[in-house]
């Protein structure tokens, strides 16, 4: 073990132009060029009616409900997933077969215009004849049984008016409960401005940020972001400040598919509905499933569920290269080496094939090692020490490339930024809590209280994969939120309680948080809130670290001052697993913590502890023991650990 020394939770995140409304969010997919239709044809057929929910009467067909589902409804879903699949012969044969069509064409023409960029057709197919009154969209009242909404409260049944046209005036589509008119307006009118940005047309752009899109929006921030890009010097230089496509990429796709969140489904059917169905019966029997740790899809044939003897549950290997207390270890983000930290001041490098030492990194002094990390190529690691001082290694040669002196308390921890040119430190020098350095030994920056009476001491600190967010945790209990390149301060949350490491998750949502209070948190990241809770493993005076693991990071792993591994689903905060292992060394003050866990970054059936007892443990699965060849040959600083027995879980 290694001894620590001695909100407002709100924080808005940096994101993309995007066409999200603020009524549902997005199943992530866009419109195939197969489903792209035009107005005067529907997409499933050739069908004549008029406008409505999608149904038309036949005789002869089967009626009643399906297995106790909507009939129309599953064949309606039926025939989109047709279409998604390309069978588009099969789906007009169903729609004949069935008497159901997929959409009518009303909403074939709205899709059309957003497609073709027809904006001012697209506002008119989807909400109607549009009033503006001091910037606000009125509308009649809406039709809800129907295809379309009437906008002067009724429909029109004379025979001679057009679909979507009543009395003169153009009608809407139903719109959902939740649906916005003004944002839907905005998303539209947004996208016809980045459009005329992208054709170089500035005067045209200009008039429709200030007509079309300002009397829409209170949010001013939004607005300053678009009209900055007024400033961009070419369409290459808009699409990557704007983060967008432009109008020959998905961009008219993704904008359709955050419209149609905003229509009636009875009207318009969400996008690739089955596929959406289909993975949530996946999602639902993978949380189900108490050992699942694969990144295969389960089959749609059979209920899914995994083995046990698919689980890490046993040491394939344990690594005895070092002398002391070992604090920190971490897998190369290639999953080929393995660097461990060490109270006796070293760090050794192994390779993963058979658990060799390739190097053993010995210039810090005496004090022990806190940690170690990964520069993101494995070329190079970044060791922190208790020497008060953080050195950089070649990981081919094993040579020191830096050496950082500059702090006047232990360095506690580090991560390096994107693309590799830079450190950013943690440490307990109240002058240098959080710092960048270059790979020249020149500080770029150094971050301090705004408070200045008051001064920090970092314990831990992360930056998220895309590399804006840097967080830190720090001897106060608190939580500081930087942006990482404008440098500024987006929030800060008091824990009231000791916390001794910080985890975000890959797809930088989540940040994993040990307390001392013998808990591991999972908060969201933007505003701080607990998203799940990890009870179990026991912490009260020393440095435990956790981290995010499994497939897909659905487990969570952490040491544990009573000498075991806890590992947890991630969604539900299950405890399935407590492994011991770890032995505790001779002697009446000898301890035996598990200090540390990495999970190997590409075969989820792998990880490691670090120990008090000296000793790395390679943990993996039953399965895996008996088949992989890393766990058979005898290496030079390992022992083999056949047929270890475990009980059956916590």
């Amino acid at each position: 073990m290694r001894p620590e020394h001695d909100p407002s939770k709100n924080i808005t995140p940096s994101r993309p132009f995007s066409h999200r409304s603020s009524n549902g969010s997005s199943n992530g997919t866009t419109i195939p060029p197969s489903m792209k239709t035009s107005p005067s044809s529907h997409t499933n057929g050739s069908h004549e009616k008029s406008e409505s929910n999608g149904y038309t009467n036949g005789v002869g067909r089967p009626t009643g409900s399906f297995f106790g589902h909507d009939r129309e409804e599953v064949t309606r879903i039926l025939i989109q997933s047709l279409q998604d699949l390309g069978y588009q012969a099969a789906a007009q044969q169903l729609s004949r077969e069935s008497g159901h069509e997929l959409e009518g064409p009303a909403v074939a023409a709205f899709r059309n215009a957003v497609l073709q960029g027809e904006w001012t057709e697209a506002e008119a197919f989807l909400l109607g004849s549009v009033e503006q009154n001091q910037g606000a969209v009125s509308h009649g009242t809406r039709a809800i049984d129907h295809g379309i909404s009437n906008s002067r409260g009724s429909l029109s049944n004379n025979s001679g008016s057009r679909e979507g046209q009543l009395d003169g005036q153009l009608s809407g589509l139903v719109l959902s409960e939740t649906a916005t008119r003004n944002e839907l307006l905005f998303l539209m009118r947004q996208q016809k401005y980045l459009e005329l940005l992208e054709n170089r047309d500035l005067g045209a752009a200009l008039m429709v940020l200030r007509q079309e899109l300002t009397p829409y929006s209170s949010n001013t921030s939004r607005l300053h972001a678009l009209s900055s890009l007024m400033m961009c010097e070419s369409a290459a230089d808009l699409r990557i400040q704007a983060k967008w496509d432009g109008s020959d990429g998905q961009s008219r796709s993704q904008l359709l598919s955050d419209l149609s969140r905003s229509i009636s489904p009875s009207v318009m059917i969400p996008e690739h509905r089955l596929a959406v169905l289909l993975q949530r019966v996946k999602d639902n029997q993978i949380a189900e499933c108490k050992y699942h740790n694969t990144a295969d899809s389960p089959s749609l044939y059979l209920d899914h569920t995994c083995s046990r003897d698919e689980f890490p549950l046993v040491t394939g290997r344990i690594l005895q290269g070092q002398q002391d207390e070992i604090w920190g270890l971490q897998f190369s983000h290639d999953g080929t080496m393995l660097a461990t930290a060490s109270k006796d001041s070293t760090v050794l490098i192994y390779e993963t094939v058979n658990f060799k030492t390739v190097h053993s990194l010995a210039d810090h002094s005496e004090g022990g090692i806190t940690y170690v990390a990964w520069s993101p190529d494995d070329s190079k690691v970044v060791s922190c020490g208790q020497d008060k001082s953080a050195r950089v290694w070649d990981t081919q040669t094993g040579n020191c490339l830096l050496d950082l002196t500059d702090f006047t308390d232990p360095v506690t921890t580090a991560v390096w930024t994107p693309n590799g040119q830079n450190i950013i430190l943690g440490s307990l020098t109240p002058e240098l809590p959080i710092s960048i350095w270059n790979l020249k030994g020149e500080r770029i920056y150094k971050w301090e209280e705004e408070n200045r009476s008051s001064k920090i001491r970092v314990h831990d600190i992360a930056l998220s994969p895309d590399g804006n967010r840097l967080v830190a945790i720090t001897s106060d209990d608190r939580i500081f939120i930087y942006d990482y390149w404008s440098r500024n301060q987006l929030a800060q949350w008091s824990m009231g309680t000791r916390m001794t490491c910080i985890n975000i998750s890959s797809d930088g949502r989540h940040v994993l948080v040990n307390m001392k209070d013998d808990r591991v948190v999972m908060l969201d990241i933007d505003t701080g809130e607990t998203v799940q809770t990890f009870p179990g493993q026991k912490q009260s005076t020393f440095m435990i670290r956790s981290c995010f693991g499994g497939a897909g990071e659905e487990l969570i792993a952490s040491g544990s001052e009573d000498s075991k591994v806890y590992i947890w689903r991630r969604r539900s905060g299950e405890l399935i697993e407590k492994l011991e292992g770890h032995e505790k060394p001779s002697g009446p003050e000898s301890t035996s913590f598990v200090n540390a866990i990495a999970w190997h970054p590409h075969d989820p059936s792998i990880f490691a502890s670090a120990g008090d007892d000296h000793t790395v443990r390679i943990w993996t699965s039953p399965e895996a023991l008996a088949t992989k060849p890393q766990f058979k040959a005898p290496g030079d600083t390992w022992r083999a650990w056949q047929g270890q027995s475990y009980n059956g879980g916590p």
